[in-house]
């Protein structure tokens, strides 16, 4: 006997066509890290690097950018975050000449140019890149990102500031926020395939 207009095998596949719609309009998430396309603006700077160069957005074009705000006395956050960013760029494997570290320093009272490069290349001569300016220009550049922090105190050596590193495309396009809470291999696998899309 048939159920109904359909009877019961017009009814499964019409329940297996909405569900298959369904899908289509909610696809699957692209990214394991928070995804920043539209929310925040290109990346956009004009700064010193810790090679006493000018440098802007321009000079790192065709490189995907890893931003993080910090400096060179910082006792946790900032060697914690640096120590990832440079684990992770080692598992990106042949992606990691395509990648560049990018520490912009909120202490250019202390951080100077030497000060700035002893301490970057520690870390990771080939991929990090210390960046200064003046204080009107990094505030500018923290705003631009809503980038938290707290300049220091006169009676306080320390600077609150977030931990958040930001992601920029080879275009120089926001993608995606790094979080202290995402694992190396989260980051490096979102990381891998976001370079493997632009090269197609």
């Amino acid at each position: 006997m048939r159920n109904g207009l359909f009877g019961t095998r017009g009814l499964k596949f019409l329940c297996l066509a909405l569900i298959l719609a369904l899908n289509g309009c909610n696809p699957e998430k692209q990214w394991q890290l928070q995804e920043t396309t539209g929310h925040l603006p290109d990346l956009r700077f004009s700064l010193m690097s810790d090679t006493g160069q000018a440098v802007t957005d321009q000079t790192y074009q065709g490189h995907l950018v890893m931003l993080f705000f910090g400096f060179t006395n910082c006792q946790v956050e900032c060697p914690t975050t640096l120590f990832r960013l440079t684990k992770i760029v080692r598992h990106l494997g042949d992606h990691a000449n395509r990648t560049r570290i990018l520490l912009v320093t909120l202490d250019s009272g202390r951080d100077t140019q030497q000060a700035l490069h002893r301490y970057v290349t520690a870390f990771d001569a080939g991929h990090v890149i210390g960046l200064a300016g003046i204080d009107s220009e990094i505030e500018n550049l923290a705003k631009r990102y809503r980038a938290a922090y707290r300049p220091k105190k006169p009676d306080s050596d320390d600077i609150v500031h977030s931990a958040a590193v930001y992601v920029f495309d080879t275009q120089g396009h926001a993608r995606l926020l790094v979080t202290p809470d995402d694992t190396i291999e989260t980051v490096a696998n979102d990381l891998r395939h976001l370079l493997d899309s632009l090269r197609l």
